[in-house]
């Protein structure tokens, strides 16, 4: 009897899920070879059901003056951001202000005449046939703020990629026409009403849409890497990625946004069941990848600008959450999410 009841504790040890000491050192051996290799400098989180099961920040905010990252650094998001286009989108839709099934032609009244079959829908989930852009598009430069009609204008004259509803193709040019569409609906810029409908609503103090010239405490700043070592970001202006980019943010204000993707706070359930849908060739939602394997569900998105690079993982059913954030923007996020989601899973 006392070897059978030996046995079962064994076998409940080996299933248990990896303890916060044991997940607390794997995590930190991981990241701290890619930190000291140079490869990352940045901030990563684990939290399982809402809470924090490791947190560090590694390498510098500013280089020139030896300032480390620390928990509370504000990095950019980069793409991100398209989920909180995605929800500012369901919870107009849920006010009865615009249909998500509506063509956009109803309103966006400018839609040349290729655009007309295509739903609101459709420019969520990058079904909506509608090119991308390239910097030759941005006929006044990269460094100059561009009105909502001079982005729209650098594609909206070109034709379709594909018919609408055909095919899965990722761009941002379709959620700069969202941008444009909650901000008529609205009756805010893009960047108040995410802030008083999403961030306030959540306590994201720390996140934001700001201009690229404003000043934002604790922000870090982003590093490119050439031939001698790290140097300063391409400077771009921050218009140029309106709905599809350009959010800051910090770990513990993405763990607000992931604990609030659980429940009606946002928009009520059935709006949110549409968020993660994902019937589509890319497996993409409202500003998310929603995909499946062995583990089940997974919501995911990666983040890339000049500069700055993020990662981000969901794994709703086992209430885990996995954030990487990083001022350099080559650094592999993608692989070192996955590791830390690895480690959090593996018994």
């Amino acid at each position: 009897m006392q070897l059978i009841a030996v046995l079962v504790t064994l076998a409940a040890v080996s299933t248990a899920p990896r303890s916060g000491v044991s997940l607390t050192h794997s995590a930190d051996s991981l990241v701290s070879a890619y930190a000291q290799s140079a490869k990352f400098s940045g901030d990563v989180l684990v939290a399982r059901h809402g809470r924090v099961a490791f947190e560090h920040a590694y390498g510098k905010a500013n280089l020139e003056w030896n300032v480390a990252n620390t928990v509370e650094t504000r990095f950019e998001i980069a793409s991100l951001t398209k989920a909180f286009t995605g929800m500012a989108i369901a919870q107009l839709a849920a006010a009865g202000k615009l249909g998500l099934d509506d063509p956009i032609a109803k309103d966006y009244p400018a839609a040349p005449v290729a655009w007309k079959d295509i739903t609101v829908e459709e420019l969520l989930t990058h079904m909506s046939g509608l090119p991308s852009n390239d910097l030759k598009d941005f006929t006044k430069g990269i460094a100059v703020p561009y009105t909502s009609d001079e982005l729209i204008a650098t594609f909206r004259d070109r034709p379709l990629a594909n018919p609408p509803g055909t095919h899965w193709q990722y761009t941002n040019t379709e959620y700069y026409l969202l941008a444009e569409l909650i901000e008529k609906f609205s009756g805010e810029d893009y960047g108040t009403y995410l802030a008083r409908h999403i961030f306030t609503p959540l306590g994201m103090s720390h996140s934001g849409f700001a201009p690229t010239t404003a000043v934002i405490p604790h922000m870090a700043e982003g590093y490119a890497r050439d031939s001698s070592g790290f140097r300063h970001r391409d400077y771009f202006d921050r218009s140029l990625e309106i709905g599809a980019g350009g959010v800051h943010s910090t770990l513990h204000d993405l763990l607000a946004w992931d604990q609030a993707l659980y429940g009606n706070k946002l928009v009520p359930a059935d709006y949110l069941a549409r968020v993660f849908a994902a019937k589509n060739q890319g497996d993409y939602g409202y500003g998310w990848f929603v995909t499946h394997d062995k583990r089940g569900v997974r919501h995911w998105h990666e983040g890339s600008d000049p500069g700055f690079a993020a990662f981000i993982i969901r794994r709703p059913e086992q209430g885990l959450l996995v954030v990487v954030l990083a001022n350099v923007e080559d650094a592999p996020v993608r692989e070192i999410a996955g590791k830390l989601e690895d480690l959090a899973l593996t018994p």
